[in-house]
This record gives structure tokens, sequence and C-alpha cells, in this order.
């Protein structure tokens, strides 16, 4: 029920917008698929990210993202869907909901999407609500961690160096931590069928440190779509969170709980209660 009421509501206020777009919110159906890997913090990480969106009449767009891989040798798996209207000469405005787990960690999402045009210049952000439930136990030891309810965000600002060439910089408030973050991405057309390589990163506290890089294949009807147009006229960004990692009572946890002193409790002293690794 309120996952009908919720889509009732997204209709609602999308629709006027989108009788005032200047063009169809999606070119027609199509479709992403990507791989990439690289470093999580100090782990590993292998995701697989596939996306298929198509027009909902000529005003509205529809697009169901999955996800799946491994951080640090544990299984991750979700997905998303996104509602939103476009005119691709100037903007985008939707919602999004999510719902992604990785160790036993599971966070949804509920947020508001925008996207806006300028020439070679792009503005996209995704804010809104998630919440992050953690298990009570994990390996057998009692999970730290309580769970929580907060607001997130993130906004990219992106430069089509060519119509085939993105670069991007932005901030992401993710999990109540601080991030910056770039990334890359060049389209090749001449292979048959359109793919392109892409490198990201993220930067800010240390435990959600990571950077990828990796290989993705574009599905549609016409194959010699450059990237700046395939960006506004066809998919959303497929959109992972980011997990913090589960705090259990054989680490050593700095200023934990009732450990107010501005010290390690691992390597100094502490007024307050801390857990040391045995």
């Amino acid at each position: 029920m309120l996952s009908r009421v919720c889509v009732l509501v997204s209709l609602l206020l999308l629709a006027p917008l989108g009788a005032l777009a200047g063009g169809p919110a999606v070119s027609g159906p199509n479709g992403k698929l990507s791989i990439e890997g690289g470093q999580y913090d100090d782990g590993d990480s292998f995701l697989a990210l596939g996306s298929y969106t198509l027009p909902v009449g000529s005003s509205l767009g529809f697009q169901a993202d999955g996800a799946v891989g491994t951080i640090d040798g544990k299984v991750l798996g979700g997905g998303g869907a996104h509602l939103f209207t476009r005119d691709p000469s100037s903007y985008l405005l939707g919602v999004y909901g999510s719902f992604h787990s990785w160790d036993s960690i599971d966070i949804w999402r509920a947020a508001g999407e925008f996207e806006f045009y300028f020439g070679k210049v792009s503005l996209t952000g995704l804010a809104g609500y998630e919440g992050i439930d953690f298990p009570s136990t994990t390996a057998g030891l009692p999970v730290l961690n309580a769970d929580d309810d907060h607001f997130f965000g993130r906004a990219d600002f992106a430069y089509y160096l060519t119509d085939d060439f993105k670069i991007s910089g932005g901030y992401r408030y993710v999990s109540e931590a601080s991030l910056g973050t770039a990334s890359a991405e060049y389209l090749f057309r001449d292979a048959g069928v359109p793919m392109s390589i892409f490198a990201k990163g993220d930067w800010g506290e240390e435990q959600y440190n990571r950077i990828t890089g990796g290989l993705k294949v574009y599905f549609g009807a016409n194959p010699n779509k450059t990237l700046i147009k395939r960006h506004r006229t066809e998919d959303p960004q497929n959109y992972t969170p980011v997990f913090p990692k589960p705090m259990t009572t054989n680490q050593c946890v700095p200023n934990y709980g009732k450990c107010s002193q501005s010290v390690d409790c691992c390597s100094g002293s502490c007024d307050g209660v801390c857990y040391p690794v045995p």
C-alpha cells in the first residue's frame, strides 16, 4: 500500500512538470551494463551494475537499477527505481527509491533527483532520507552500531571536454560522513556496440575511501549517439550507497560510547569504555 501511495504522489507531482517539458523524458527504451573493480578502504571491490530505462508516455520516464558484487570479500546486492520528467535541453526532476544490503547491513533510500544542463556543463544530484539497519551480531560477535535514519545528499559538477568525454567532481554526505569525489568517462562509438571506460574515486573519512574503474556497455536504438546525448536523453545514474563497517567488541574503537576525551583509547587513557583487541 505504501509503495502505491508513493507512486501516486510522485505522478501527481511530476505530471504538471512533464507537460511543460520541451522534449520526451526518454528518447526510447534503453539499457546499460557495467563492471568495475578497485579498492574500498583496505579491501577489494568488484561490482556489476545494470539499468533499464523506458518512456512512460512522452512526459515521464522510468528506470530500474540492479547491483551485485563483493566488497572486502562480502556480497553486496540490491537495486533502485527512478520516476522522472525531463526536458533534454535543460533539466531532469524525479523521485528515487532503493534498497541495498552488504555484510547483513541494509540501507534503504527515498530521495529527490535532479539534473540541470548548461551547454557542456551538467549539475546533478540526489538528496533525501536513508535508513541503515545493522545486524545484532557478525561473525558471532555483538555489533555495537545502532540502527540509524538520517539525511543524505550528493551533488556533482560535470564538464564534457568533448561530446564523448566527461570529467566531474562533487561532494557526498552519506552514512553521516563527508566525502569528495572525482570521475571520468570516455565513450567509444566505433566498436559496433557503444562502450565506455570510466574511473571514479571517493575520498574523505578513511574507512570510506575508494577508487574503482571499469567498462560500461550501452544499449538503445541509436548506437552512434554521443555520451552527452545519452546522459541527457536516456538513463539517469545507477546509485549504490556507502556502507559503514560494523564495529564489534573485538575491535578497538577510539572515543566510542562513553569515551569523551580526544585521545585514542586503544593506546592512551580514557575516562569511559574502550574495546581493546584481545
